[in-house]
């Protein structure tokens, strides 16, 4: 029996609104996987760890997202950091991703609340008090705009600082490092806790072995006493490093106990991993 015309027609688009929601569904599922795919960093204040999971809380922007597929030796070591602010590279969006493989958190130091001293050497911050200074480094750029970059510091921080009118760039025509960058530079502190890029340099098959070295200009806190250990200051940060027996102290005639307080000091600091190892030390005039 040979049905209604109207019946048909009906059939006929209730077919095609079906295929054209299943378009419409693969066409999202298509958008949503490749959005998961490209790789970013985002910065942060780190909430909470959670270990079972392998995942940790991060505070961005007012937003608070987790992140997952941290290691064993990440979760531990992020335990105790909460409260601080990281720079991580991921994948994902929204309020959930996943960390890069083999990429590991960075500290940020220009927002480093106070932390200990470890025995090798660390880095504190008071919000008061400021002293002139200036790092200089070489480091891998994890972001960069016209006015700002942040760069990855030999001790395992990350430091942010502005670009100015004033930061020398004549290495790159004028223009700015890559993200991803290996770079060197030269950063002053501010009175208000941040730094300024005063240069910004590439680098060459010369400088492979300086990529694990911080030089520090600074003021000195304290005397060196009989534990060794030299105290000082950049900008608002507040760094001690104990002086090995390799140290060079040939400026202040071998001894260690020769640094006062309140003497503007240079500090050559080489670091693996959490392991921090003076160089040199020398007074500076300017």
């Amino acid at each position: 029996m040979q049905q209604p015309i109207g019946h048909r027609v009906q059939m006929v688009v209730v077919c095609a609104v079906g295929l054209l929601l299943m378009v419409l569904m693969t066409a999202c599922a298509g958008v949503g996987s490749s959005s998961t795919g490209s790789t970013t960093t985002i910065r942060g204040t780190l909430v909470s760890v959670n270990t079972s999971q392998h995942s940790a809380t991060v505070n961005v922007n007012g937003q608070q997202v987790t992140v997952s597929g941290l290691t064993d030796q990440q979760v531990t070591a992020l335990q105790s950091q909460v409260g601080k602010t990281y720079s991580l590279q991921v994948t994902g969006s929204g309020n959930a991703y996943t960390i890069v493989q083999n990429s590991t958190p960075v500290l940020s130091e220009a927002e480093t609340p106070e932390v200990n001293a470890t025995p090798s050497g660390g880095v504190t911050q008071s919000p008061t008090t400021f002293s002139p200074g200036s790092l200089n480094f070489i480091g891998q750029v994890l972001s960069v705009s016209a006015s700002s970059l942040t760069v990855y510091v030999p001790n395992g921080s990350a430091l942010a600082m502005s670009i100015t009118a004033l930061t020398d760039r004549s290495h790159f025509g004028g223009g700015l490092p890559t993200s991803g960058q290996l770079i060197k530079v030269e950063a002053t502190a501010n009175a208000d806790g941040s730094f300024t890029a005063t240069k910004l340099d590439t680098t060459d098959a010369n400088d492979v072995a300086k990529q694990n070295i911080v030089q520090y200009k600074g003021l000195s806190t304290s005397v060196v006493g009989a534990d060794r250990v030299i105290h000082f200051k950049v900008g608002t940060h507040s760094y001690s490093f104990t002086i090995g027996a390799t140290t060079d102290l040939s400026d202040v005639g071998g001894n260690a106990q020769a640094i006062q307080g309140n003497q503007i000091v240079k500090v050559k600091v080489q670091f693996a991993g959490p392991i921090a190892t003076v160089l040199k030390v020398e007074l500076s005039n300017g």
